[in-house]
């Protein structure tokens, strides 16, 4: 069954008519659309992609599954002189459509019932075939690439902002659409922020330097990130890479189809908690992998998700010390009946620069 055919089979699950699909990703997922501006509308017989004239050429070159609708000035517009004929409830995206916007699809279609849905799309994409994967493991092998270049220049001296530079760089010459996100390079103190964008601060000696980076292929994303250590290392911060290594592992060990995500986030968090830094790991284990670089499942204490095999998930659990440094262990992991396949390649090991 095709995408858009998965997602009308949840309609008809959750009596839903109509459906309004508003999220850029959702719409790359469910037709192939990778524009900035557009929306597709699914009636009980149509699927119509809506966007303007900047993506005439565009949507009729990679839309499959829905008829192109290029409208000549305003979608508002376009609406009213389209005889949709829509009865019915409608499913829209809660998360993802704006007040004003939802206001004015109200005011054009008001004897629709307008049901708020989350995630409905996003779960059925949590679920990667075989082209997506591909497309995943491509991105993981430029990263995994970029960051091999990366450790010949970290050292004392260089700023984290020109590693950073040199990331985006990296990721595009070896192929990538571009970074998956804005690189994350977090040196000395500085380490112990989870989310540290790259600063003026140069390394030095005796510094752990976090490095989080990603890139998109043909959509897809991939997630890495490894601590290493520059010069001396910090006895106290080696064992707290030991314990988060040996965490993850465990994790890794444990990742299958079947489990709660909870579950799974439970097997690092237990070594962290009894390694004796339970109010330093505050995030969740892990996320989904797919076109965009967070989302369906979340591996984390607050989800009972069940796993399913097929997904692509990361696994990075992290101790966060406030004023000496922080240490995380990412890898991207496809999840099968009965293991698990790390993807990334990159050493896991303390590597010492």
């Amino acid at each position: 069954m095709d995408r858009i055919g998965r997602l009308r089979q949840e309609m008809r699950r959750r009596k839903l008519d109509n459906f309004l699909v508003t999220r850029l990703s959702n719409i790359r997922y469910l037709c192939g659309f990778s524009g900035s501006a557009g929306v597709l509308l699914l009636t009980p017989r149509k699927a119509r992609f809506f966007s303007d004239f900047r993506y005439r050429e565009q949507a009729a070159e990679q839309v499959s599954g829905a008829d192109v609708i290029i409208y000549p000035d305003e979608l508002m517009k376009e609406l009213r002189r389209r005889p949709l004929n829509m009865a019915g409830s409608i499913g829209f995206e809660a998360l993802f459509l704006d007040v004003s916007t939802y206001n004015q699809w109200r005011e054009i279609f008001p004897l629709l019932d307008w049901i708020p849905t989350t995630k409905l799309v996003e779960q059925i994409a949590s679920v990667k075939d075989p082209d997506e994967i591909e497309k995943i493991r491509k991105a993981v092998k430029i990263t995994d690439a970029v960051f091999a270049e990366i450790l010949k220049m970290i050292k004392p001296g260089v700023s984290e902002l020109d590693l950073s530079a040199e990331i985006s760089y990296l990721h595009k010459k070896k192929g990538a659409d571009g970074d998956a996100f804005q690189p994350i390079i977090a040196s000395g103190p500085r380490s112990a922020l989870p989310h540290g964008i790259a600063s003026e601060r140069k390394i030095k000696a005796g510094d752990m330097v976090t490095v989080d980076i990603g890139c998109f292929y043909q959509g897809y994303a991939s997630d890495l990130t490894r601590t290493i250590a520059v010069g001396k290392v910090n006895p106290k911060m080696k064992q707290v890479y030991a314990l988060v290594l040996e965490a993850q592992s465990r994790a890794i060990a444990a990742a299958r189809s079947g489990l709660k995500a909870k579950e799974l986030d439970e097997v690092a968090r237990s070594v962290i908690r009894e390694g004796g830094h339970s109010e330093h790991f505050g995030h969740g284990l892990g996320h989904g992998l797919g076109l965009e670089v967070h989302s369906e499942p979340r591996v984390s204490f607050l989800f009972d998700d069940l796993l399913m095999a097929g997904q692509v998930i990361t696994i990075e659990p992290g101790v966060y010390i406030p004023d000496l440094g922080g240490v995380r262990i990412e890898d991207d992991v496809l999840l099968k009946n009965s293991q698990a396949e790390v993807l990334t390649k990159s050493p896991r090991d303390l590597i010492v620069l």
